[in-house]
């Protein structure tokens, strides 16, 4: 996409605004399956956890035991809260930081890697906390939390954060040019 008029904003490409929305809906989805689903959510997990004692530390104490599932249970509902979160925040992240680097993005290769990582980091790092949260009874706590880290959080977090700064350099060159 070509830079127009100055002042003009730019929009970005529609498969972007599509991503963008669909993320969007997913969260909206998301936060009314949390609803409807609730009990029925923490049945399956607390059923799962059971199967696998020595994977969350239960010693067959039901006192003790319960603590430690209340505690994993309380992560899970957790995860999918800020999936929730997330996917609508990072939804309209993209559809705002793209149309920024459509716009003020004078390079047409820097402008689209730009919207490349914001599109594909913004959409993939809130599924981390839904791969938490599906992995927390199979896994445990921590290792599910590690396991996110690596295939979400690091590498769509990380795609976001360099393209929401080179967007910030190359918007400060321009404005210092001016």
């Amino acid at each position: 996409m070509t830079v127009t008029a100055p002042g003009l904003w730019q929009r970005p490409p529609i498969v972007v605004i599509l991503v963008a929305v669909a993320l969007i809906a997913v969260a909206e989805v998301g936060g009314a399956s949390m609803v409807r689903f609730n009990l029925d959510v923490t049945r399956w997990a607390r059923a799962a956890m059971l199967e696998r004692p020595a994977t969350h530390g239960l010693v067959g104490v039901r006192d003790v035991d319960e603590q430690i599932l209340d505690e994993a249970l309380v992560k899970i509902d957790g995860g999918l809260r800020l999936f929730h979160m997330h996917a609508e925040g990072m939804g309209l992240v993209i559809l705002v930081t793209t149309t920024a680097a459509t716009t003020l993005v004078v390079s047409p290769v820097a402008r689209r890697a730009i919207v490349w990582l914001l599109t594909v980091g913004g959409a993939g790092y809130p599924l981390g906390y839904l791969a938490w949260s599906a992995l927390v009874p199979y896994t445990g706590l921590e290792r599910g939390k590690a396991i996110a880290e690596w295939l979400f959080w690091i590498p769509f977090g990380g795609a976001t954060i360099v393209a929401m700064w080179w967007l910030v350099a190359l918007v400060a060159a321009r404005m210092g040019r001016a």
